[in-house]
């Protein structure tokens, strides 16, 4: 017979880690299954690193209300636990005062989002700010920040494990059996049967959804690459600047962005791939970011960029649709014992310890 534990928790990524930490605060016998060997190779490490503010988002969706509520919980956290982060301000820029009407509508969105501390600056300001950036307007968000989301997922770790959780890396989730109120979990060595079964699989949440009938969702893997400043460029941008999203793109636009340990990098772009694991296959050429990154910065050169690392998104929205779909956080509709985390994309490590929180209320309500 197998074992009966409380919590099994599938997914090592951030957000899983947060589950883990939250959930082994007030429950014995959680268990956090990774399929590959260390937490958070995937999304979760895969990205830009920011702390977004809430910005974009629709008035009362999840990734608004979980953004807003997750920025403070997150500055606070990394400050007491030692995680590097830090708040260096944001840009996002326009290249003619004609967007004035674009810009305004993005902060009245923010304002209704609970964010009220950004404002429009003019081309004098800008450039005190980022003497390199060719903008005569710009929304400046000051407490967009950025975080080392590898040192966050290892203290979220160390923390369920000191509350008495188990992480299993190397550890595959092939299947899965509701039986009354116990749910069998099968990996490629054994099998558990849990009380709740939290799904936060990120590329492959749709997949473990199906396993338990589930299949109101699909994860379209849409890449993000990035090309990096040399070193001896970096100084060029000094923080985080955006430009104005798209209506019809896919994501924010390529952004320069900077990391804790100082490295400036562009990107990502977006571009949908036919599999889950396609980082590298058909990487888009240094020049197409440099086209793109030089409108906000005309004194880049080509020759200050060099291939980055690469990230795969997972969207609830095929290539063709350019609406922004809202995560999936809900019980399953068959098997309240069950939750699911589907389509989880930025700003999710943003919002990584509000989600933590709130998945595991809804554990409490089941346990």
């Amino acid at each position: 017979m197998a074992e009966i534990v409380n919590v099994v928790i599938i997914g090592g990524g951030v957000i899983g880690a947060a589950i883990a930490a939250e959930v082994s605060r007030f429950a014995e016998d959680v268990f956090l299954l990774e399929a590959l060997p260390r937490l958070g190779l995937g999304t979760s490490t895969r990205n830009s690193g920011v702390i977004h503010r809430g910005i974009y988002y629709k008035a009362g969706s999840l990734k608004a209300v979980h953004c807003v509520r997750g920025v403070p919980m997150l500055y606070e956290f990394c400050a007491k636990h030692g995680v590097p982060h830090q708040r260096i301000g944001k840009l996002i820029v326009a290249d003619s005062e004609d967007h004035l009407p674009q810009l305004e509508d993005l902060i009245r969105r923010a304002e209704l989002n609970g964010v009220d501390d950004l404002r429009i600056i003019d081309g004098k300001e800008i450039q005190r700010i980022e003497p390199n950036i060719a903008s005569p307007i710009a929304i400046h968000s000051p407490n967009t920040g950025i975080v080392e989301a590898e040192e966050l997922i290892k203290t979220l770790a160390r923390i369920a494990q000191s509350n008495g959780a188990h992480i299993l890396t190397n550890t595959k989730v092939i299947g899965a059996e509701v039986n009354n109120c116990l749910t069998t979990i099968r990996t490629e060595r054994e099998e558990v049967q849990a009380r709740v079964v939290i799904n936060s699989a990120g590329l492959f949440s749709d997949e473990v959804a199906r396993m338990f009938g589930y299949d109101q969702h699909t994860v379209y893997p849409c890449r993000g690459e990035y090309a990096e400043i040399i070193p001896s460029r970096s100084h060029i941008v000094n923080g985080l600047v955006y430009p104005l999203p798209m209506a019809t793109g896919h994501g924010l636009g390529v952004h320069f962005t900077r990391t804790t340990g100082g490295t400036l990098q562009i990107g990502p772009n977006a571009r949908y791939r036919q599999t889950k694991d396609d980082y590298e296959s058909d990487r888009t050429p240094l020049e197409e970011h440099y086209e793109l990154a030089k409108l906000m910065c005309p004194s880049l050169r080509l020759e200050d960029l060099r291939l980055s690392y690469t990230g795969i998104r997972p969207r609830l929205t095929p290539e063709h649709v350019h609406t922004i779909e809202d995560w999936v956080i809900e019980h399953d509709p068959r098997w309240p014992q069950v939750i699911h985390l589907i389509g989880i994309e930025s700003p999710g490590l943003t919002a990584c310890l509000s989600i933590g929180r709130h998945v595991a209320e809804m554990a409490r309500t089941v346990l």
